[in-house]
């Protein structure tokens, strides 16, 4: 048992919260985000809010009401509430639309809800990836930047690369270009330069692509299938895997 913020409070998670009419479960109207913390100290929390602000408004029409200062107090407070205060943790937000008088009406009342647990280091060793075409994002829809709660593109995505014998899924867009993984954003290496397909194709806006691209003078530039395979080196990254090298299969 562990204790989450839910609307204002702080609940156990075994407690029924979500409503059946709550369009986060209906119709998946919604986003999430991951943020990592080590040692009780947040990784990137101010990018990381201001993602949650902006996609809310981009996919629900509405943004919780809370400050930085707010959020990053219930955080900590969730940590220490779940002994999570020591190692590497995970803080999920999700926001949903909330309850709504019918199937895509309006949102009214957002549903606010934060988690902590506990998680392992990042990973040093190299992931097995193979491309999967079957289920590609959209090349110039804004959704495709946000992290929405639906994933099921991503999820049969990984399935298919696992039937392949690989670890994980590289995903392709409507152009038929390398967009991301299933639950990371793609870097490959020419020449010593780093290169990654630029937001209009229909990648995610990671926090951790974020930061990388204007720490290491990224380019970004679209990425075909071609170019994928001739790279010197390629990597997968999010806020739990770092910068992690891919092997394709």
């Amino acid at each position: 048992m562990s204790l989450i913020y839910f609307n204002g409070q702080y609940v156990e998670d075994i407690a029924p919260l979500i409503s059946h009419r709550d369009c986060g479960f209906t119709t998946a109207i919604g986003i999430f985000d991951s943020m990592a913390a080590k040692d009780g100290e947040f990784v990137h929390a101010e990018d990381h809010f201001n993602r949650i602000l902006h996609d809310s408004k981009i996919v629900i029409g509405l943004t919780p009401d809370l400050t930085l200062n707010q959020f990053q107090k219930i955080c900590i407070a969730l940590m220490q509430k779940n002994n999570a205060s020591n190692g590497y943790a995970r803080i999920r937000t999700t926001v949903t639309g909330g309850e709504v008088s019918a199937p895509l009406a309006p949102a009214k009342k957002l549903t606010v809800l934060i988690d902590v647990a506990n998680c392992p280091a990042p990973p040093e060793t190299p992931i097995t990836c193979a491309v999967i075409t079957d289920y590609p994002r959209i090349a110039g829809c804004l959704l495709e930047n946000c992290k929405r709660l639906d994933y099921a593109r991503s999820y049969a995505a990984r399935r298919a690369a696992k039937q392949r014998g690989a670890e994980e899924a590289i995903l392709t867009n409507t152009k038929g270009n390398i967009i991301c993984g299933a639950t990371s954003n793609i870097f490959i290496e020419e020449n010593e330069t780093l290169i990654t397909p630029p937001l209009n194709d229909g990648v995610l806006a990671g926090v951790t692509r974020k930061n990388i691209v204007l720490e290491r003078h990224v380019i970004e530039e679209t990425i075909s299938p071609e170019r994928l395979h001739a790279a010197n080196k390629i990597f997968l990254t999010n806020s739990f895997i770092g910068l992690r090298r891919v092997i394709l299969k």
